[in-house]
Order: structure tokens, then sequence, then C-alpha cells
């Protein structure tokens, strides 16, 4: 500088000393901004607002969901749709259908093997006496007249139906005993707009058939488990009985009933509280993707799912943020926890 090359190079003042520094303390020197600098991110007063106002609604939105699906009077059931999935997974939702096509229940042999090991599972739960045991053969003998009036009375449509269903299984390609033509056939009636509109009508014709039988069947089915409860009296009100459906899976569209309204539930509450928000979130994403893949988008006549895909991005949020330790019960256990276990802090 020009004032340098004047005067010369200041002397340095004896009140100010100037302290020489090593290139290791430089090195410190640079690097103490980075210890106790602020984390990269910092949540406004807005976002932290909505964050908790996201978690409020997603979490009353799954807690209405599983108490509507315990009402009895709404008749939750899993079957209608894991039979409308498409896509390249439709065939393990189909398959997880508990006697999707009713041939189990429109069997008279295996429905009476069924109810004579239902009577013989409740003589020895309950320890029948003869009196009881004679009671409980009358109750079966009486079912089983029931059931061989009603299926015999629809004998011919019955055997209609499962020509039908022998003609779907060939068109769609699932029967047993197919050449190469038979397959070339199958293909086009599942990718042929026309011939695949055509098959649905089919598949529709034989769900109609299917249901009014069914209904009638499972009436038949709850009324004898409730009689046979009966047998034991005020026994079977403290230890009641289930009647075993024939055909059961480890997992399938039953036990689905029965899980899915308690696990709504819960993700609901654990949301609201803000209890493992995390933990919540990503179950509930989780099965949010399973719904979604049951419709895959490029799949033919597939159903938009767009307002799960929303909420599922909703809970990916959730989770990421650690949203429950705003205004939840998540804040006090991370509170201890940083008490406890504190995060260890570089030298």
């Amino acid at each position: 500088m020009a004032w340098q090359r004047a005067f010369g190079r200041c002397r340095p003042c004896p009140r100010f000393p100037v302290v020489r520094r090593s290139p290791a303390s430089a090195l410190v020197r640079r690097r103490l901004p980075l210890q106790s600098a602020r984390p990269f991110y910092q949540y406004s007063t807005f976002a932290i607002v909505a964050l908790v106002l996201l978690r409020l609604a997603v979490g009353w939105h799954f807690f209405k969901e599983g108490s509507s699906k315990l009402d009895p009077k709404s008749k939750f059931s899993s079957t209608g749709f894991l039979s409308a999935a498409k896509g390249p997974l439709a065939p393990m939702y189909h398959n997880m259908i508990w006697d999707a096509d009713g041939l189990y229940r429109l069997s008279i042999e295996d429905t009476r093997d069924a109810w004579q090991a239902f009577r013989d599972q409740a003589a020895s739960h309950y320890g029948f006496d003869e009196g009881q045991q004679r009671q409980a053969d009358g109750v079966l003998k009486r079912y089983e007249r029931q059931l061989n009036w009603y299926i015999g009375s629809q004998q011919a449509d019955i055997d209609e139906y499962l020509e039908g269903l022998q003609r779907r299984d060939k068109y769609r390609g699932r029967a047993e005993d197919l050449d190469s033509e038979d397959i070339a056939k199958s293909r086009a009636w599942t990718e042929v707009p026309t011939l695949r509109g055509q098959l649905n009508t089919i598949e529709g014709d034989l769900k109609k058939k299917r249901d009014s039988w069914l209904r009638t069947i499972d009436g038949i089915w709850a009324n004898y488990e409730r009689d046979m409860n009966a047998v034991a009296g005020e026994e079977a009100s403290q230890s009641r009985l289930s009647l075993t459906r024939v055909g059961r899976r480890a997992f399938d569209s039953v036990t689905v009933d029965r899980f899915i309204p308690y696990f709504d539930l819960a993700i609901g509450v654990l949301l609201v509280v803000g209890l493992f928000t995390r933990v919540a979130s990503l179950a509930g994403a989780a099965f949010l993707a399973s719904v979604v893949l049951t419709q895959w988008p490029w799949a033919p006549d597939a159903a938009a799912t767009y307002y799960q895909s929303v909420e599922l991005c909703a809970l990916l949020v959730l989770a990421g943020t650690a949203a429950g330790r705003f205004a939840g019960l998540d804040f006090f256990i991370h509170a201890a926890r940083m008490k406890c276990c504190p995060p260890k802090q570089e030298s």
C-alpha cells in the first residue's frame, strides 16, 4: 500500500502486541465456527403449527376410519378391496381372499366336516354332559338338513355357476389344462379392451350369483355357531367359541378384517397424542402404499389413488420431521433421552 511505501512497515504497538499463531492454532480457529454454529435448518413457528395440524388431521382420519370399521352396522370387509386389485400384484391380493369363489361354502361335504369338528370342539371345551351332547347332535342334524335343502334347491344354478368359473379361468389363463393356443387366447381376453370388458361382465354376473347364495349360507353358519354355543348355557357368555372357516390360511381376508380396524385405530391415537410418531407414521405409510399398489397406475381400468398417495406423503413428512416432539408426548420422551443419553460432542 502507498502509506507503507511512504512510512515503512508499522512497528507493533507495545499496548497491543501481535500474537503469532502457529498453523495448528489457525486450523483450530477455522474449525471453531463449525463447532459452535447452529444446525443448517430451523423450524419457524408457522412450520411447527402446520406440522401439528397435519399430524392431528391425519391421526383423526385414521381414528375415524378404525372406529367406523369396528361398528357392527358397517359390516366392514376387505373382500371387495382385494378383489378389485389391478396390476402385476393383483394375483397376490386375489389369493388373500378367503373362499373367493365360494367353493368351500357351496360344498356340503366340507361344511359338514367343519360343523362336526366344531361340535366336538364345543363338547370338549364346555364339558357337555349326556343331555347337552344329545342337544348338540340335534343342533348339528337340524342345520345339516337346512343346508342340504337350500343347496339342493339351488343345485341347477350352482352347476351352471361352476361351469362359468371354468370358462372364466380358461379366459384368464388360470386353468390347469391349457395348451399354447388357449394361452394365446387368454392373453387376448386380458389385453384387448373390448374382450377385457366382456370378461369383466362375465365376472360380474358370476359374482351376483354367488353373493346371494353365500349371504344365505353365511347366515346359516352364524346361526349354527350361535345355537351350538347356546347349548353350554351361561358358560358360553364367558368363553364363546368361534366356528373355524373351511380353507382358511394364515393371512387371508378374514385376518385382514380383524386386524385393519384396530390398526387404523392405534395409528390414529398415536398420531393424535404424538406418541411414537415416527413408528406410527411409517406404519401408516406402509399400509397406504399397499393400498396404492392394489391399483397399479399403469394397469388397465385401475382406480385413482390420489387421496391415498397424498396422505402417504403427509405421513412421510411427519416421520421425517419427528412431528410428535411438537405439542406431543414424544417431546417428553426426547427430553428424557437427551438428559439420560446426551449426544457426544466433538473435541
